[in-house]
């Protein structure tokens, strides 16, 4: 093969796998959005249940308020982060 043949597959090769970080990077903020609903929806259910101490169930509160808002601002890492500690604070399973 020419070099100019291995530079074109090199520069090919680079275009996709930009294309495949961007697909996931794309992805995985629309599986954020749909999860942080079920996630605020699992801790609701689970609270109700729960047979944390009285501390910890202020602290996973305050945790869901922080993850509902988080949602609303469309920082869905944080929203995620935050509701699945408030569950695990729970006693839940994330």
């Amino acid at each position: 093969m020419s070099p100019s043949n291995i530079n074109k597959q090199v520069i090919t090769m680079k275009k996709i796998a930009v294309l495949i970080v961007g697909m996931f990077l794309m992805t995985s903020g629309a599986y954020a959005q749909k999860a942080c609903p079920k996630l605020i929806e699992q801790f609701d259910k689970d609270v109700k249940v729960t047979k944390a101490k009285a501390e910890d169930v202020t602290k996973a509160k305050a945790l869901r308020a922080e993850g509902e808002k988080a949602q609303k601002a469309g920082t869905d890492d944080k929203c995620s982060k935050a509701l699945k500690d408030a569950i695990k604070l729970v006693g839940g399973k994330v």
